[in-house]
C-alpha cells in the first residue's frame, strides 16, 4: 500500500473534473451515503453529498472510473480535508489515507489519460 502523506498544500496534483456516482461509508453511519464525485487526483477528490461530516474522519469512498474495456469499481480509504455548506448538500474535499496498487493504477491511468485535453 502506498501512504500519501498530507503536504502543506492542500492538493499535491491538478484534479480532473468528472461526475461519477459513489457512495460514502461513514463511521456512524449505519447506511451507505450517496455522493457524487467532481474531481480527482492520486491524492484525494472533490465530493458532493446530503451528509455532515467532520473534518479527519475517516471515511470509505465507493466508486468506480472507467478505462479503455471496463469499469473499475474502488473502495478507497479517505480522510475528511474539508467541507462546506452549499445550499442543502455538502462540498468534501478527501484526501486518500492508502491507496493499493491497483487503486494508484487505476487513478493514474484515468488522471493522466484526461490531463492530454
Amino acid at each position: 500500500m502506498t501512504d500519501f502523506t498530507p503536504q502543506a498544500d492542500s492538493r499535491c496534483a491538478q484534479r480532473i473534473s468528472i461526475n461519477r456516482s459513489a457512495t460514502l461509508q461513514a463511521p456512524d453511519s449505519e447506511q451507505p451515503v450517496k455522493a457524487k464525485v467532481l474531481n480527482i487526483s492520486k491524492c484525494g477528490a472533490g465530493i458532493l453529498c446530503n451528509h455532515n461530516l467532520s473534518i479527519g474522519e475517516i471515511v470509505t469512498l465507493n466508486f468506480s472510473l472507467p478505462n479503455y474495456d471496463n469499469e473499475n469499481d474502488l473502495a478507497i480509504t479517505s480522510k475528511i480535508a474539508c467541507f462546506s455548506k452549499v445550499q442543502n448538500q455538502y462540498l468534501i474535499g478527501v484526501e486518500f489515507s492508502e491507496l493499493d496498487t491497483h487503486e494508484e493504477l487505476v487513478i493514474k491511468s484515468f488522471t493522466s489519460y484526461h490531463e492530454r485535453f
